[in-house]
């Protein structure tokens, strides 16, 4: 029987493992695949928006955050394949996935600091609530690091834990920026011109 835990408390798994266990990576899969859809839209309407507000095109922030969400389908692809390629694709896939969807989400925030005269009260509240976010990722990366080249016994489980908190963070992220949407009356349609 397997064990009950808390991963964001025990890191007794991480999430790849969790989405290969039984029938969880069809699951996985089967969600990730059009979230990964959903973030290329997210950050397409993100770059209108931001030009909405800054009067500025934003296409390096939709770039990044489409190469980003392509590389997580590449991971999803070759999660649960065995081999050396397939670790090597599963590795790049995540880290480029997370690499450049914090560096379109920074690049976003700093935008919208440059332009927070522009926002609601609530919507600068929300802003700084990003801005608090990315600090706590960049002191979990450094944790990780660190905790990494100490090689203490329990270091696979605090990349774990953090893993698991980063990925909560990075989420956080996107609620956040949909709030400020709504409080900017943002809105977009979808039309063919003739």
């Amino acid at each position: 029987m397997a064990r009950e835990c808390v991963p964001y408390l025990q890191g007794c798994t991480s999430i790849s493992r969790a989405a290969r266990e039984g029938n969880a990576i069809f699951i996985f899969r089967g969600l990730m695949m059009p979230t990964a859809a959903l973030l290329v839209f997210f950050w397409y309407l993100q770059s209108i928006w931001l030009k909405q507000i800054t009067d500025k095109t934003h296409r390096s922030i939709f770039i990044l955050g489409s190469i980003g969400a392509l590389f997580l389908i590449l991971y999803v692809n070759f999660l649960g394949t065995e081999g050396d390629f397939y670790q090597f694709m599963r590795r790049y896939g995540i880290t480029f996935y997370f690499a450049l969807t914090v560096l379109a989400q920074m690049l976003s925030i700093r935008s919208l600091q440059k332009a927070r005269q522009t926002l609601d009260r609530q919507s600068q509240k929300y802003l700084k609530t990003q801005l608090i976010l990315m600090i706590l990722y960049w002191c979990l990366g450094i944790a990780n690091v660190i905790i990494k080249a100490t090689g203490v016994s329990w270091a696979d489980q605090a990349e774990n834990i953090i893993e698991w908190h980063f990925a909560l963070y990075m989420s956080l992220y996107f609620g956040l920026t949909a709030m400020m949407w709504k409080r900017n009356n943002f809105s977009w349609r979808f039309g063919v011109s003739n």
